[in-house]
């Protein structure tokens, strides 16, 4: 008689693309880098493997798998590890996991503003003028042309408004 295992069925584990492969090292690399600039280098792997899911829970809500991250959770988990970077866990909050969450789509959304419209034939510039975001913002959000300060929402209805 053959025991049931834990392990999952060769089918139906998620496939790691390169790509995610090259992420997940990233996340582990600048993980590495904190711990040792906090003093965190010789604490047991199950303390940092702790941390690393209190913050995940924290930015998301609930706990996902770094290889389950789509590109917005990685452009926001980066983020979130650059302020833990900068500023160590001591700062470390639920509010400020809102704030990485915030400032990640935020700096994602004008990437992608600021390069809207390269995927059209025939476009020889770097994504839309400076001067015409400025006026579609202006015209979209009640006079305000300075669309670099708009929140993540505002920034997301700019970016569908220049694409179409």
């Amino acid at each position: 008689m053959k025991t049931a295992t834990a392990a999952k069925p060769r089918a139906a584990r998620a496939k790691i693309t390169p790509a995610q492969r090259r992420q997940i090292a990233k996340y582990l690399f600048i993980w590495n880098d904190i711990f040792e600039k906090f003093g965190w280098a010789l604490k047991p792997d199950k303390e940092k493997k702790a941390l690393r899911h209190s913050v995940n829970s924290d930015i998301f809500g609930e706990y996902i798998e770094p290889s389950r991250l789509n590109n917005e959770q990685w452009t926001v988990m980066f983020y979130a590890l650059e302020m833990l970077q900068e500023h160590g866990f001591m700062v470390w909050s639920k509010e400020m996991a809102g704030c990485a969450v915030e400032d990640g789509l935020r700096r994602m959304y004008i990437w992608w503003i600021e390069r809207a419209g390269l995927d059209i034939p025939d476009i020889d510039e770097l994504g839309a003028p400076d001067e015409y975001i400025a006026d579609v913002a202006s015209d979209k959000f009640g006079g305000n042309r300075e669309w670099r300060a708009l929140t993540s929402r505002e920034l997301w209805q700019l970016f569908i408004t220049i694409k179409n």
